[in-house]
């Protein structure tokens, strides 16, 4: 039978946007059994703007207008990459015009907005995705194997960072990011949303947090455009900034406290002015049979400690992912081969298009993206009362 071919619309063209639509050029190479991608529309905020990424990044058509893309009649997937506090007016309305929709993370820039969105495309029906693209990640996916199955024992406590550099130069201008009536929230949300996912993903659900959240740099300069803006990628240029300053309310760095459900314990740490540190993302799980401990430096390996393990074997051993391990196939037919960034995108839009292909819910959906919203939101009403809250 001959698959359906998968129209999709972008609503975003800046750091994400580019990556996704990498992912959705790259699928046929990787997966050639997942249905056929139709890049038809482009979103951005001046037409010039989309034009100008339509015809670099791949895409048939540009508008300036997303609602060509939610409400139009050749668009089956909205694909949402702008700023966090206009996702759930487009995912919204995408899911009341009968489209799927894969969203980037945070699902919202609040918990409000964020139930608004899972009840729209649970009304609908539609497929519907948030993009935390480590979850699936092949070193991720086989420690969750481990843990189901229950290698490592009874887990007892999980630690996670997420570090970044992107905010350490003082004159770096007040993006987006760091503009709470856009973003919401600071790292804790935008690099810290990851780990909180991670966190649920490989542990459980999270029931209550005690956070302290820090800005380092309660003033920065204005951008005086919107390239200096950073709208159109993560970092922001230092120069061409404007000689006017604004109030930073977001956190720059987070330390947070977890307990989980079933009372195991953990902690989370990020930062976006940590020195040295690009995509510095870090997890370790402990458990009463072993441990397991990854670090996106060297991503495609996974460490495992066994406690069964005889004595002059004890320690940590690397284990590189290969076509054995969940995920990894496509990627090569040996062990060790190189991944990068992008192919993490490209495993997330495998999994979006198959779930729409086969009719079936997304292994990270709006649900989790909501979930995430109410660990952050606990974990700032914890560092205003400096009191553990219960999510």
């Amino acid at each position: 039978m001959e698959q359906k071919t998968i129209r999709v619309g972008l609503v975003g063209a800046g750091f994400a946007g580019r990556a996704h639509s990498l992912a959705y050029s790259n699928l046929p190479m990787m997966y050639p059994e997942a249905p056929p991608v139709e890049r038809i529309r482009l979103f951005d905020v001046t037409k010039q703007l989309a034009q100008e990424s339509a015809s670099q990044l791949g895409w048939q058509q540009a508008t300036d207008n997303w609602r060509d893309i939610t409400q139009a009649d050749d668009i089956d997937l909205v694909d949402i990459v702008t700023p966090n506090n206009s996702h759930a007016e487009i995912a919204i309305d995408a899911a009341q015009h009968g489209k799927h929709v894969f969203c980037e993370k945070p699902l919202a820039d609040n918990v409000v907005s964020a139930r608004q969105m899972v009840e729209s495309v649970r009304a609908s029906g539609c497929v519907n995705a948030v993009s935390f693209v480590y979850r699936l990640w092949p070193a991720v996916a086989f420690a969750k194997q481990l843990i189901d199955e229950g290698r490592i024992g009874k887990v007892l406590q999980f630690q996670a960072r997420f570090l970044h550099e992107f905010a350490l130069d003082p004159r770096t201008p007040l993006a987006w990011r760091l503009d709470e009536e856009i973003a919401g929230s600071g790292s804790i949300g935008d690099i810290g949303s990851h780990m909180i996912d991670m966190a649920r993903h490989l542990v459980g659900e999270i029931v209550s947090v005690n956070a302290r959240m820090r800005t380092f740099i309660d003033q920065r300069p204005l951008p005086s455009s919107l390239g200096a803006a950073g709208q159109r990628g993560f970092g922001a240029e230092v120069s061409g900034e404007s000689s006017e300053v604004g109030t930073v309310r977001v956190d720059d760095a987070t330390l947070l406290m977890i307990e989980f459900e079933d009372g195991t314990v953990g902690s989370i740490e990020t930062n976006w002015m940590a020195a040295g540190h690009n995509n510095g993302l870090s997890f370790e799980v402990s458990g009463t049979g072993g441990a397991i401990r990854f670090s996106w430096e060297h991503r495609t390996d996974l460490q495992v400690r066994l406690a069964d393990d005889p004595p002059d074997l004890a320690g940590f051993r690397t284990i590189p992912m290969g076509p054995k391990h969940p995920e990894a196939a496509p990627y090569g037919t040996i062990p060790g081969f190189g991944m990068s960034q992008r192919d993490a995108f490209s495993i997330t839009v495998h999994e979006v298009l198959d779930a729409i292909e086969h009719n079936r819910s997304a292994r990270l959906d709006f649900f989790d993206g909501l979930r995430v919203c109410e660990v952050i939101d606990a974990a700032k009403r914890s560092s205003v009362s400096r009191t553990w809250q219960t999510v």
